[in-house]
């Protein structure tokens, strides 16, 4: 995985890095996830549930690091980490031209465009620096802004999957996404 860090702006005028994790952010990055999973309505997942303590955070980093058809980029503003996004490959011969992409922004920093920011680093690696040709997400049917986002982004709908989360006790279609890249 290379990347080189890049310097972006956001809507509000403040520049922001978008760089490759080292194993010394594990800890950062770990809060920066539990941060964004806790009370969120749009991922399928509870604080409770999230796997990854310190060392499994870094051993992940890691394996992002030595990986062709991976990568996971980290935003910072004023050594703060404020996002995160990973494009993980499948590790299947029929399938490794393909990879999942999962995205996660602090709170404070939703709606300044960093999302596109993170969406375009990582695609545009993805087109330049590995084999990557198909790039695929789900997305709550009620995740307004992020649906839009991918839309706006070039991501075409799939496929839905009717009552696929249950949130408290309503249920929320399924969004399959893709855009092709190469």
């Amino acid at each position: 995985m290379k990347f080189e860090k890049t310097f972006y702006t956001v809507k509000s005028g403040k520049q922001i890095t978008v760089r490759s994790p080292l194993v010394a952010d594990a800890q950062a990055i770990l809060s920066l996830k539990r941060g964004y999973i806790e009370n969120t309505t749009t991922l399928p997942l509870t604080l409770e549930e999230y796997p990854n303590n310190l060392k499994k955070e870094s051993h992940l980093i890691e394996e992002y690091q030595n990986s062709t058809n991976s990568i996971v980029l980290i935003a910072e503003f004023e050594d703060e980490l404020i996002g995160n996004i990973d494009l993980t490959g499948s590790k299947r011969s029929k399938i490794n031209h393909t990879a999942m992409l999962g995205m996660g922004i602090q709170k404070d920093w939703r709606n300044q465009g960093l999302g596109k920011i993170l969406i375009t680093a990582a695609v545009d690696w993805a087109k330049n620096k590995s084999k990557i040709e198909i790039v695929w997400l789900a997305v709550y049917a009620s995740n307004e802004l992020g649906y839009n986002l991918y839309k706006n982004m070039g991501f075409e709908v799939s496929g839905i999957i009717k009552d696929f989360f249950k949130e408290n006790e309503d249920y929320i279609d399924k969004v399959q996404m893709y855009q092709r890249i190469k």
